[in-house]
Parts: structure tokens; sequence; C-alpha cells
């Protein structure tokens, strides 16, 4: 039955990350049919606009020369989160979600590279000066600091011998 439901909830979490990944891939197609590269148009006055820009780096256009080592190394952590994931290394929902966030914005920025060598950024805050991004960075920004938090709170618990919640274990010998 154990088995079945691990099974169960590989497939609920592939469907979760397929999704995130497609609504990733259709917003940047959207982006780069319908905008030429560099036009801005206003979405929400004064809080955001959409940009087209290639971003040949990775965050805020570091590695900008060097794009061999996300082509390399996204393949590499993804396959670790996978085998992470199959092996239940991680016991709490939530940063099992957290990771297949992760994994379905570095897998569509990953495409984005090896398809045109630059990752199609276009969200834009304009009530601060930040960075253009795009969704599957969202996803990797909000699964990274969720896992974080979770994994940090399931430790605690841990610490405090509250972990059955999480792993369905027993302090009881």
């Amino acid at each position: 039955m154990e088995g079945l439901k691990h099974r169960k909830s590989i497939v609920a979490m592939a469907l979760i990350g397929l999704v995130a990944f497609l609504a990733d891939r259709a917003f940047k197609m959207f982006i780069m049919q319908n905008f030429y590269l560099g036009e801005t148009r206003s979405f929400i006055p004064g809080l955001l606009q959409f940009n087209y820009v290639q971003n040949t780096g990775v965050a805020f256009g570091f590695l900008a020369n060097h794009q061999w080592v996300p082509l390399v190394l996204t393949p590499l952590t993804l396959a670790a989160l996978v085998i992470f994931l199959a092996r239940n290394k991680f016991p709490c929902l939530v940063q099992r979600l957290a990771l297949v966030c992760v994994m379905a914005g570095g897998l569509g920025n990953w495409v984005d590279r090896l398809l045109y060598g630059f990752v199609v950024d276009m969200i834009e805050p304009t009530f601060v000066r930040f960075a253009v991004f795009n969704i599957a960075d969202i996803f990797i920004t909000v699964g990274g600091i969720t896992f974080v938090v979770a994994y940090a709170v399931s430790e605690w618990r841990a610490t405090q011998g509250k972990c059955e919640e999480e792993t369905g274990a027993s302090d009881e010998s």
C-alpha cells in the first residue's frame, strides 16, 4: 500500500511540474511572438510591466559569457533532484512540492538556453529597480525559499521530538 501511495505521489508531482513548465513555456512563446526585442508594455501601471529581454547569463546576468555552465549543471542538478524525490529523501509534502517547482523552473530556463542560446525574460517590476525575470525564475525562487524554510522547520521538529507528523514514524519503542 505504501509503495502505491508513493507512486501516486510521484505521478502527482510530475503533473504539477509539467503544468508549471508548460505555463512558463507558453508565456515565453507568447512574448516572443507578440513583442519585439526590448519592447516594453505596461501591465499594472506603477507596479509591473512586460519587457522582452534575452538573458545570456543566469541570475542577474551572472556568467553571461559562460553559457556552457548552466547547460551542463542544470541537467545534472535535475537528475539528482529526480533521484532524491524518487527515493523519497524528503518526506515532507511541502519540501517535495518546492523541489518540483525548482525543477520545473530550471527545466524551463534550460530549454531556452538549449533552443535559443539565451533565456527569455519579460517581467519587470516598475515600483523598484530590479532585474527582468520570467515565470521559471519565480518557480525557482519561491520553490527554493519554500524548500529551505520547510526543511528547517522539519529539522527543528525532529530535534523537538515532533517528527512523526512529517514521516508517520513514532518515537515509541
